[in-house]
């Protein structure tokens, strides 16, 4: 700007005259000046982001923070993140000051107090954007086994091309309403009947309308340019970045021939899409050319009739160089170190001196640590498996197996992903084929690590053992309220969310919206930590990392959110709700305890509630003093004789009689579900900074929110909707602390006020983790690296 100003001999002194000028000077300060022309909004983002300001301009969102600078004394603006209008699908308000962005791959979360006027600019300025734009994005997953028709992902950015004629001097066309329409008549943004035209990653083909909306122009990632790397170099350099092989794909929407070798693929016949042999013809080195280091091969593979089939089929000897087009020197290095791993895996080469489990070791650490190699790693196991000749009878068998656990940890590319999902396919569906069962345990777990992003913890002996020796599953135990057993077939990639809808199945629960108010928990230290597992956490890791610290863990599975109403059909159902509930009504917790004797109406609902739970354990009989002191709130009992309950509960002996143990449960929810705090986790709080909540007390959380109730009577003191909780954090004990604290940010974003909490979480009370998840708010809970998304409560 002050070389255009100089330019222009521009000062305050001579004011801007010509139209030009002032156009110029605008369009600079536009492209160059990252806020200046946006309109700034105060808002906050969970805790640890450090946002406090929102900026809307015609390019996208920025999201922003004030800091000090060397000179200012006022602060500058400083850009945490940017997000273009390309990468917004759309924005909602689940609440009146939370906005939730919903890019392609993710969702950003900020809280506002003028979150309607920035609801309203951003869906104007991506209104007009879409207006004139020639791109759709994915609202779904859309993967057609037709190869005619366009594959896509939920997020893929597609571009829209017109419809041309197939041939010269043809037309294309269908029947609509008895009329024939010819397709290349239509408009270009015309009626498209169900269907569209476009292009991805270099490929065309048609695609249901239904499964996009209309996107606004992206800024496409511009890849360096580097002398002498091909594009096939590129490729395999950034194939784990979606945007690369979205800018790569742009790149390919022209003539589809590699730079670097056109001069042979111009009599190359088109190849059908997706299979393996069409990547390696996008991808592979020449396989013409010799080795980068001029060794010559002395086997079949290295003459010089070696085609792209010879590339993708079974060898005997070690690798020289990547199947993918790689210049990188060391990646290149690092490519026939992981081809020799894998013949060692299979057998076809000497372990010298290592076991298999270091072998796998290797393998899955150079993935990890190299996402540019997990293509090179699917490209060489698939090779190795197909056409095997191996002379060591179970090659072919160790080399399933061995994909079958890389893909269990790690995801291959948008790039390779079709053609890996095809090949895995035509394996499991063509009749005749071997390793038709395996093959479809292969494309089982890809599409699970695709999702959920793929084990952590390296397999065990004993689980490589089993896995080699074709046992793909683990019995595990899960106890349910009450000590009710289940014990579950656990597989190499069974997450979290799969034991919880297993279980609710059993319940007769099929809705997501059930699946949400259960949570797996994770016991260790003898009961005394309790951590809700995330939805996407792997079991066997959880396990695996379990039995290094603590052989004695348990998981628990809870109920925590009570929205949906209670059902009384199913007998596992209600038995495991029952014995999670009636410890806390036992200890008091459901209802305040009155200052003298308890009302009629109290006493006839306590003694029906102490002869159901009698008839729920199958009894006829009259129950004992003893017993009837067991049913009832210690609390309650010393307000009135025991003689006085025993003739209070016998009243009720004929009504229960008549009912199944089953019938008495259900009896028993429906009757508890009308308490004012059913539904509620509970915690003993310490300590409480504000002043409103005398402590020591007892925290109950549900749907109506934050309750804090007497220690003694059980009343309800003070009460915080969910609504005013901004954000929640939680610190762990540390040698100086003997419990966790909980930080709760209450209040609108304008003047947002921090509560403090001390608590100590009891077993018995409430049975699981602190947890909050006020309207997708930050979440707090008492966990460990197994428990990365927290349990939500009621709300």
């Amino acid at each position: 700007m002050k070389a255009l100003f100089a330019q222009n001999q521009l000062d305050t002194q001579r004011p801007l005259v010509t139209e030009s000028v002032k156009r110029e000077v605008i369009s600079t300060a536009r492209d160059s000046w990252e806020v200046y022309f946006s309109r700034l909004f105060p808002a906050t983002g969970s805790v640890g982001t450090g946002v406090q300001i929102l900026a809307v301009s015609h390019t996208g969102i920025k999201l922003l923070r004030m800091v000090k600078g060397s000179r200012e004394t006022s602060g500058q603006l400083r850009v945490l993140h940017t997000y273009s209008f390309a990468d917004i699908l759309f924005v909602t308000m689940p609440s009146q000051n939370m906005l939730e962005f919903n890019l392609a791959s993710e969702k950003v979360i900020l809280f506002s107090a003028r979150a309607h006027q920035v609801k309203t600019l951003v869906d104007d300025f991506i209104l007009e954007l879409k207006k004139d734009s020639d791109y759709v994005v994915a609202v779904r997953n859309f993967l057609p086994e037709d190869p005619a028709l366009l594959a896509f992902h939920k997020g893929d950015i597609i571009h829209l091309q017109p419809l041309e004629p197939p041939r010269a001097g043809y037309s294309a066309g269908c029947v609509v309403r008895k009329k024939v329409v010819y397709l290349e008549e239509l408009r270009h943004r015309g009626p498209d009947f169900g269907w569209r035209f476009g292009t991805i990653h270099g490929r065309v083909g048609r695609f249901p309308s239904e499964l996009v909306q209309p996107a606004a122009a992206p800024d496409f990632l511009q890849l360096p340019a580097e002398p002498g790397r091909s594009r096939a170099a590129a490729v395999a350099a950034a194939v784990a970045s979606t945007a690369a092989a979205q800018e790569v794909g742009r790149r390919r929407e022209g003539p589809s021939v590699r730079a670097s070798s056109a001069d042979r693929r111009e009599d190359t016949p088109a190849l059908p899409p997706y299979t393996m042999l069409e990547f390696a013809q996008k991808y592979f080195r020449d396989p013409r050319r010799q080795p980068q280091d001029g060794l010559r091969l002395k086997s079949k593979e290295g003459r010089e009739s070696r085609t792209l089939e010879d590339m993708l089929c079974f060898t005997k000897t070690p690798l020289q160089e990547s199947l993918i087009e790689l210049s990188d020197t060391s990646l290149n290095k690092m490519a026939t170190d992981m081809f020799l791993a894998v013949m060692r895996f299979m057998g076809d080469a000497p372990l010298k001196g290592q076991s298999e489990l270091d072998v796998l070791c290797t393998l899955l650490k150079l993935c990890e640590d190299h996402e540019v190699m997990r293509d090179e790693c699917y490209c060489q196991i698939v090779k190795q498996i197909t056409d095997n000749t191996s002379s060591k009878q179970d090659s072919c068998q160790r080399g399933w197996r061995l994909l079958y656990i890389v893909a269990a940890y790690h995801s291959c590319s948008d790039v390779l992903y079709p053609h890996l999902h095809y090949f895995l396919q035509h394996v499991s569906r063509t009749p005749g084929l071997p390793f038709q069962g395996i093959a479809k345990a292969c494309e089982q777990n890809l599409k699970k690590t695709l999702h959920f992003g793929g084990r952590l913890e390296l397999p065990s002996n004993m689980e490589l053992r089993a896995m080699l020796a074709g046992r793909s599953s683990k019995r595990q135990l899960f106890l349910l309220p009450g000590g009710l057993e289940r014990h579950l077939k656990i597989k190499t990639c069974t997450v979290a969310l799969d034991v919880v809808e297993e279980i609710c199945s059993e319940m007769a629960l099929t809705r997501p919206e059930a699946f949400n108010e259960y949570v797996i928990f994770i016991v260790t230290n003898r009961g005394q930590h309790v951590c809700p597992l995330s939805r996407r956490a792997y079991i066997l890791d959880v396990a695996s990392e379990m039995e290094q610290v603590d052989g004695g863990y348990m998981l628990w599975f809870r109920r925590v959110l009570w929205d949906q109403p209670l059902k009384f059909e199913n007998e596992l159902y209600v038995t495991m709700h029952y014995n999670q509930v009636l410890p806390d009504y036992l200890k008091g917790l459901f209802s305040s305890v009155p200052a003298s004797r308890p009302s009629e109406q109290q006493l006839q609902q306590v003694s029906k509630l102490a002869s159901l739970q009698h008839r729920a354990k199958d009894h006829f009989y009259l129950p004992s003093v003893r017993e009837v002191q067991e049913y009832i709130p210690a609390q309650l009992y010393h307000t009135a004789a025991s003689s006085a309950w025993l003739s209070l509960v016998s009243q009720h002996r004929q009504q229960t009689q008549a009912l199944s143990p089953h019938q008495a449960r259900a009896q028993f929810l429906g009757l508890l579900s009308a308490f004012p705090m059913f539904g509620s986790s509970f915690f003993f709080i310490q300590s409480c900074s504000n002043v409103a909540v005398p402590a020591p007390c007892i925290l109950a959380i549900n749907h109506n929110g934050l309750n804090f109730l007497s220690i003694e009577t059980h009343e309800l003191i003070v009460k915080f909707p969910l609504k005013d909780i901004q954000s929640t954090r939680t610190q762990r004990p540390t040698a100086n602390s003997s419990y966790p604290y909980v930080e709760i940010a209450l209040g609108d974003v304008a003047a947002q006020r921090t509560m403090q909490l001390q608590l100590e979480q009891l077993q018995g009370l409430g049975g699981c983790g602190l947890s909050l998840s006020p309207a997708g708010s930050g979440a707090v809970s008492s966990g460990s690296r197994a428990c990365g998304e927290s349990a939500e409560c009621p709300g």
